[in-house]
C-alpha cells in the first residue's frame, strides 16, 4: 500500500488467512502410543495466565511429578490462594496443597561489570491422590 492510495482512499485487498481453532491441538499421543485428534483444551481460564508464568522444568521437579507435585514459576503478586484456582482452572485437576518461596537472583559477572539475575517467585503445587498433569515433566 502506498502514500497515494491511502490518499486517494484505494485499499488492497483483504489476504486469505487459514483460521486454525483456538485451543485446539492436532495431534497428542496417550499414553498407549496411539494418536489423538482435535483434543480441545479449556478455552475461558480467567486471570490463570497473569498468575502462571511458566512450568519448572528440572531433573529434581521432574521426579517430583511422579508423585503428584509439580513446580511453577508464578508472578511476584500471586498467592496460595491464586495459584490453587490459577491450577484448577487451567489443568482442571484438583489441588491439594500449595507452597511458595521467593527465589532471589544470583550475582553474575559480565567481564568486568557485576550483574544481577531477577529475582522470582516459586510455588510447589501437590494434587490430590491419583491425579496427575500430562505433558509437563516431559522433556528432562
Amino acid at each position: 500500500m502506498s502514500i497515494l492510495d491511502r490518499i486517494t482512499g484505494k485499499k488492497e485487498p483483504a489476504k486469505k488467512t487459514s483460521k486454525k481453532k483456538d485451543n485446539v491441538l492436532d495431534m497428542v499421543k496417550d499414553d498407549s502410543g496411539k494418536a489423538q485428534e482435535n483434543i480441545v483444551l479449556k478455552g475461558d481460564t480467567g486471570r490463570a495466565h497473569r498468575v502462571l508464568v511458566n512450568h519448572h522444568l528440572s531433573e529434581k521437579t521432574n521426579t517430583l511429578s511422579s508423585s503428584g507435585t509439580y513446580v511453577f514459576k508464578v508472578s511476584p503478586t500471586a498467592n496460595k490462594i491464586s495459584v490453587k484456582q490459577a491450577v484448577e482452572s487451567v489443568y482442571d485437576v484438583h489441588v491439594a496443597n500449595v507452597n511458595i518461596l521467593n527465589i532471589k537472583g544470583k550475582m553474575r559477572r559480565y567481564g568486568r561489570s557485576v550483574g544481577r539475575t531477577s529475582d522470582w517467585k516459586k510455588a510447589i503445587v501437590t494434587l490430590k491422590a491419583g491425579e496427575k498433569i500430562t505433558g509437563l515433566a516431559e522433556g528432562v
